[in-house]
Parts: structure tokens; C-alpha cells; sequence
């Protein structure tokens, strides 16, 4: 992708979010255009992409695993805890959403590139995109409730969700850093834009 083109990703997406909070606050019905907030991000993350045909291996990979850990969590319980999807996030395959795979690579590109250029061993990057991932989830975890994206039991998030959120987040980090060393300069900021969405979200 041309950065001449690139560089305006991040302010499109301010101006797709801002416009989604507005939405969001005045009518809760809207909240049905999430998975299209979720497509967009993930596709201007991927074009963003210094070396898109090896980034797309990577890409592929966190898509695929991610779902497949959502359909064994919803099925058996043994990961993240006792939880299902509502209807919001739109088309389901085996009772989960088939955009929760790009919800995965969407966070988990997101959370390296606030650190793959520190001069930092990559163990470290790795733990560092992890719990920077973990935190993410634990800012969507009320609006995702809020706005019925998938329920838990007794309407409680259990630790034990986050321990996994950890733990496959090292593993997806470290896929990634495998196929992409560059810092995707939208996904960056895509990080902190998420922060103040959710954010406002949950004080709303």
C-alpha cells in the first residue's frame, strides 16, 4: 500500500469511531454496525501491511485459531469460562461469530505495534503485546456485556477469562512477529483510539 495512501488510515478510522460513539450513545440500536466497524479496521490494518503476502500467513493464522478457541470455549468451558454470543456481531458459524477471528488479529496487531520498535528483546515485546491485549479485552468486557456481544454466566467475567486472553495472546504475538517485523502504523493508533471509544463507552 502507497503510504501516501496509508497515512490518512488512522484519521479515517477517528472519524468512523467518533461518528460509532455518537451512535452508539444516542441509539443503542445501532450497535448492529459493529461487525462493519470491525471489518474496516481489520482491513485497513492488513493493506497497512509493509509485506502483505507474508503478513497475510500470519493474518490467516490468528483468524483461524481465534475462532476455533471461541468454539471450543462456548462449547466445553474449558477455555475463558461459561460464556455465549448474542446475535449483534452477526453471522454465525458453530454458534460463534465469524468476525471474532478478525476481532483477534485486529487486537493482537495492534498491541505490537506499540512495541516492536523498542530495543527490547522479543520475549519481551511479546509479553508486553500480550498483557497490552489482555488489558483491551478487560476495557470491552463491560461494553461487549453491555450491549449483549456475549453473555457470561451469572453476568460475571471470570479471572480465569483473562488468564487465557494472556496466554493465546503470547502465542498469536509471537505468529505475527514470526511474518511481520514492521510496526503497522494504523493499527498503533487504532490501539488508542479503541482505548478512548471503550473508555467513553463504559463511563457513559
Amino acid at each position: 500500500m502507497n503510504n501516501k495512501i496509508s497515512v490518512y488510515f488512522p484519521w479515517l478510522l477517528l472519524v468512523f469511531h467518533a461518528i460509532g460513539l455518537s451512535l452508539f450513545l444516542t441509539d443503542p440500536g445501532l450497535v448492529s454496525l459493529t461487525p462493519v466497524n470491525m471489518l474496516l479496521c481489520g482491513f485497513l490494518i492488513f493493506l497497512t501491511e509493509k509485506n502483505r503476502n507474508v503478513a497475510a500467513i500470519a493474518y490467516v493464522i490468528i483468524f483461524l485459531c481465534g475462532f476455533l478457541i471461541e468454539v471450543i470455549g462456548i462449547r466445553t468451558g474449558l477455555l475463558f469460562g461459561n460464556y455465549a454470543y448474542g446475535d449483534v456481531l452477526g453471522t454465525k458459524l458453530l454458534n460463534v461469530p465469524v468476525i471474532i477471528g478478525v476481532n483477534w488479529f485486529v487486537i493482537i496487531v495492534s498491541s505490537v505495534a506499540l512495541f516492536v520498535n523498542l530495543k527490547i528483546p522479543v520475549l519481551l515485546k511479546i509479553l508486553l503485546a500480550a498483557l497490552a491485549a489482555t488489558a483491551m479485552d478487560a476495557l470491552i468486557e463491560p461494553v461487549a456485556i453491555r450491549y449483549h456481544f456475549w453473555n457470561w454466566e451469572h453476568d460475571t467475567v471470570p479471572f480465569y477469562n483473562y488468564v487465557c486472553w494472556f496466554i493465546f495472546s503470547i502465542l498469536f504475538a509471537f505468529v505475527y512477529l514470526r511474518f511481520s517485523e514492521k510496526q503497522n502504523r494504523t493499527a498503533f493508533f487504532l490501539y488508542f483510539i479503541w482505548i478512548v471509544f471503550f473508555v467513553t463507552l463504559n463511563l457513559s
